[in-house]
């Protein structure tokens, strides 16, 4: 019998290959013979009335739709929500399941090992996931690193949102009956007693993402002398970009080799939360431009020498 690990990686590989052969489908031995894998002990192949059976838990726990089509006797992708989801969703997907893989074997095996830090308040998740996706108020205690006491607070929450292993909601708040004109972030490690509320009705259209498009992470309240996008350009080795390369700082960045040099290029709107990136990486990257940004960095700089003075 199959453990839960080789369910997960068949239907894993079964869905890659769906994604993979979209337009011209798969009979099924041409399933069968690519599942049975590059390695003699990586034998995945199954059969027929197993693979109909994958196929129900793919549609039922994935909403992913594979149908015989008698025509071209082959197995095909239908139009399902994967299909013509956006490449985020596709991509999260795949993730997702990849990432139940990797769970297993984490669980059985003394080979990967994973950061021990956890983010805390996903005891809220469940909640907050049915606010948002049932458009419900959102009401909780909040209270911030620098407060001694906590708030009530109640939301229209529209999103989760990850960076540096925190989670936050991100919504509209409302404030003595009426409703904030900007989106707000709170961490759900410093949220308590969240409830749900009535159902709202948003007038408008919002689009989280875009939202943040030109920020890093989930800080959104500019540097002075800031309120719009700039180009940060940031000048290190050939050797050091690679890192960047392998893990970009924003989607906007862009890298171009220059005199021996490599100097990468992104379009943000410059906070907190950048400056502390960049001096993340010390004097491994040395900032170009904007002038008013390098202006930043050497006060906060000076500030921290005197820390050791």
């Amino acid at each position: 019998m199959a453990t839960k690990h080789n369910l997960i990686s068949r239907l894993t590989r079964i869905v890659e290959l769906f994604q993979t052969h979209n337009g011209s489908g798969l009979s099924f031995e041409d399933i069968n013979s690519k599942l049975k894998g590059v390695h003699a002990d990586d034998d995945n192949s199954i059969s027929l009335r197993t693979f109909q059976r994958d196929l129900k838990d793919i549609e039922s726990s994935l909403n992913i739709t594979i149908k015989f089509d008698k025509s071209q006797k082959k197995y095909v992708l239908q139009n399902s929500a994967f299909v013509n989801g956006s490449k985020n969703q596709q991509l999260f997907t795949m993730d997702s399941l990849k990432m139940l893989h990797i769970a297993q074997d984490v669980s059985t095996t003394d080979f990967i090992l994973i950061d021990d830090r956890k983010a805390l308040g996903l005891e809220n998740y469940q909640t907050i996931k049915e606010a948002i996706c049932e458009y419900k108020y959102l009401e909780f205690e909040y209270q911030k690193f620098d407060q001694y006491k906590a708030n009530r607070r109640k939301l229209m929450p529209l999103a989760l949102k990850e960076s540096k292993f925190r989670w936050y909601v991100v919504g509209y708040e409302l404030k003595d009956g009426l409703r904030q004109t900007f989106l707000k972030t709170f961490a759900l490690d410093r949220i308590y007693d969240a409830q749900l509320g009535t159902n709202f009705k948003l007038q408008e259209s919002v689009s989280v993402k875009n939202h943040f498009n030109h920020f890093i992470g989930v800080t959104t309240k500019p540097l002075a002398n800031f309120t719009e996008a700039v180009t940060v350009q940031i000048e290190t080795s050939i050797e050091y970009g690679k890192y960047f390369s392998s893990l970009p700082i924003h989607p906007s960045q862009k890298t171009e080799i220059e005199n021996g040099k490599t100097i990468i290029s992104l379009e943000v709107i410059p906070t907190m939360e950048l400056v502390s990136e960049l001096l993340s990486h010390n004097h491994q990257i040395k900032i170009i431009q904007p002038k008013e940004l390098v202006k930043e960095l050497k006060k906060i700089l000076t500030q921290n020498l005197k820390q050791y003075s």
